[in-house]
């Protein structure tokens, strides 16, 4: 399963939820979308605007990959949880958030292998989903989660 998630913000996130309701037609896993504030409603794929924290985790564990936005929290239980995951930030340029998008965590996060980056949505298709699929779920523990697990259990 591909969970797709756009997060808690309160704008809405239109340019993924349509791109990934299009893939969901394409590609033969099932997707469940997130999609938050974001007024499009897909047609290919299950979704709902929000969820509790323990849904969400949830949703996650289940997945075998997720397609998120670019937030640390996001991001961060995806890595925990050792799934596969495609990161499409947010813009400003796009009325997604109210900020200029430095990308810091996510470009740091590619550099390491981490995750997929994707700043242009032409560039996730399903074959990126294939590809994210099938790396090595190891690769995604670390140094950096290590640290991070013994500092939540302090």
């Amino acid at each position: 399963m591909i969970f797709v998630t756009v997060g808690m913000h309160n704008q809405g996130f239109e340019r993924l939820i349509e791109k990934c309701d299009i893939l969901a037609g394409q590609i033969e896993d099932k997707m469940i979308m997130q999609k938050g504030s974001t007024s499009y409603c897909p047609r290919n794929a299950e979704y709902f605007d929000f969820a509790s924290n323990e849904e969400f985790l949830k949703l996650i564990i289940q997945s075998s990959t997720v397609i998120t936005h670019d937030g640390a929290g996001s991001i961060l239980n995806c890595l925990l949880n050792k799934k596969r995951t495609i990161v499409v930030p947010r813009l400003k340029e796009y009325n997604e958030c109210r900020y200029d998008n430095k990308l810091d965590l996510a470009l740091e996060l590619h550099k390491m292998n981490k995750i997929h980056l994707v700043t242009d949505l032409d560039l996730l298709t399903p074959e990126l989903i294939r590809e994210a699929k099938a790396a090595n779920s190891d690769q995604f523990e670390n140094n950096l989660l290590i640290n991070i697990k013994k500092y939540i259990k302090k």
